[in-house]
């Protein structure tokens, strides 16, 4: 399938890694105790894979940019009543439903990974940078990381759900091409974008946020 599938490897392999370190992170924060380490590691993982994401969104294949996903209004509602038909129309990568899905869920992931850098549990953890900033800070930004916990999980319960609901009612199968990329309609074409430009996205990523945890607590 190649260059013809819809989806590259880039955002396949950034789709399943978050998927998985974004329930690790819930459940590690949720059991607490020596599992916290883990929790922190989980959440610096993630946060590299969003800022790796905002950079292909504006550097990626066609189907991985932002402007070629999100869509006006009358695009959105549009698709929303052929959904409601039962009868939805086709797009090549996000629908103009679902990319405004993806930046909900890109935001609230990104405000979980940023607060989580200033939180303290006043037990026994606190994030690399709470030591930077006033104690009245640290308490919001615990609070917001608390709550914000439970946002993450309401979104991707819909977004499960909307899964669910593409492939049972209305027989649109979206978990497939995202494990092997998917076909392009005949005729169509879409562009994908070096995958050495997206490791070298991937590992600038990285850099910075070892930066951010490492290195910036310790400067004077």
């Amino acid at each position: 399938m190649g260059e013809r599938a819809i989806w590259d490897v880039p955002v396949r392999l950034f789709h399943w890694a978050l998927a998985i370190l974004a329930v690790a992170s819930f459940v590690t924060g949720k059991v607490a105790g020596g599992w916290m380490a883990w929790h922190l590691r989980s959440g610096y993982a993630i946060l590299a894979l969003l800022l790796f994401r905002l950079a292909w969104g504006v550097a990626g294949g066609d189907t991985a940019r932002f402007r070629n996903f999100l869509h006006g209004p009358r695009a959105v509602i549009d698709y929303a009543r052929s959904l409601e038909a039962l009868r939805p129309a086709p797009w090549v990568g996000h629908n103009p439903l679902g990319g405004w899905v993806v930046m909900l869920m890109l935001a609230v992931l990104l405000l979980q990974a940023a607060t989580g850098l200033f939180s303290d549990d006043e037990i026994a953890t606190q994030g690399p940078l709470a030591s930077r900033v006033a104690d009245a800070v640290v308490a919001r930004m615990t609070s917001v990381h608390k709550a914000n916990g439970w946002v993450i999980a309401a979104v991707v319960a819909v977004h499960v759900a909307a899964i669910a609901i593409y492939q049972w009612r209305l027989k649109v199968n979206l978990v497939g091409p995202m494990v092997h990329g998917g076909a392009l309609p005949e005729g169509s074409d879409s562009r994908h974008a070096s995958h050495i430009l997206a490791l070298a996205l991937f590992a600038a990523a990285c850099a910075a946020v070892y930066w951010l945890v490492t290195i910036v607590p310790r400067s004077p």
